[in-house]
């Protein structure tokens, strides 16, 4: 079905005479060894952040979990001003809440300065509604996120030395939660 899709997409740009977008994002997403030679064809292919987005969005998709989150990483970190609209594109096609979370966070860190970082996050956020995910920004410019009120941190698998961060997306919780603020709960 990728292989499908990949042609599809780059017989469409072809057929369009429009196939020279992004060859440098495609290039360093190789480099960085998130996706294969074929798959960069069709963000070689985009002529537009938003055709970039759903490229990306397209290979998300098909990936697993840890996969989803290098390829929205290393495709921020190459083309940083379609940066809200691939963590947008990405999170919406989750499979489930964590894996949003997941995404946002990695789009989040992804994302250079604060001002990128704030933007992404409220971009992840929104598309990730449907799972109850909130998304934010930690002081230390970490992605941070929270699940219907499940407190996530921005270290991987909140390995020791990582702060944990309690979260809250204006969503009660069970326990009455609820209010829209990030702050640093402990430090481990």
């Amino acid at each position: 079905m990728r292989k499908t899709l990949t042609a599809f997409s780059i017989a469409l740009a072809l057929a369009s005479g429009q196939a020279m977008a992004d060859q440098a994002t495609a290039d360093k997403m190789v480099a960085a060894g998130v996706v294969t030679a074929e798959q960069a064809q069709a963000i070689a292919a985009a002529t537009t952040d938003e055709a970039l987005a759903e490229a990306v969005a397209a290979l998300v998709a098909a990936a697993s979990p840890e996969q989803a989150k290098a390829i929205v990483a290393a495709a921020i970190q190459a083309a940083p001003q379609a940066a809200t609209t691939i963590a947008s594109a990405a999170v919406a096609t989750a499979r489930d809440a964590e894996t949003a979370a997941a995404i946002g966070k990695a789009a989040v860190d992804a994302a250079q300065g604060q001002a990128a970082k704030e933007a992404v996050a409220s971009a992840a956020t929104a598309a990730a509604a449907s799972f109850a995910v909130s998304v934010g920004v930690s002081p230390d410019g970490k992605g941070v996120a929270s699940i219907a009120g499940v407190s996530t941190d921005s270290a991987q698998g909140g390995s020791p030395g990582g702060t944990t961060t309690t979260t809250t997306g204006g969503i009660p919780s069970g326990t009455g939660g609820g209010g829209g603020s990030s702050t640093p709960a402990s430090q481990n």
